[in-house]
């Protein structure tokens, strides 16, 4: 198989048996996937944000519950 060199494209091989395009641009490709690792993580941080602010509405409903039970029952019992 032979790789022939992309006129005006450094990092662009064609691949004389498929006529394929391969992109030899290693430096570039690993920025990519660095990129997108990155990406990743910060999707992944977000969603555990997203989790821990829908944990503490959940937690502070259930306490404005609590007190509002607390406050009508101490009115209830005191008739």
């Amino acid at each position: 198989m032979k790789h022939l060199k992309v006129e005006g494209h450094n990092n662009l091989l064609r691949d004389s048996e498929t006529g394929a395009i391969i992109n030899n641009d290693k430096s570039g490709f690993s920025s990519y996937m660095m990129s997108k690792n990155v990406k990743n993580e910060e999707s992944i941080r977000i969603q555990n944000v997203e989790r821990d602010l829908a944990n503490i509405h959940n937690e502070i409903s259930e306490l404005k519950s609590l007190l509002k039970e607390a406050l009508y029952g101490s009115r209830i019992d005191q008739t």
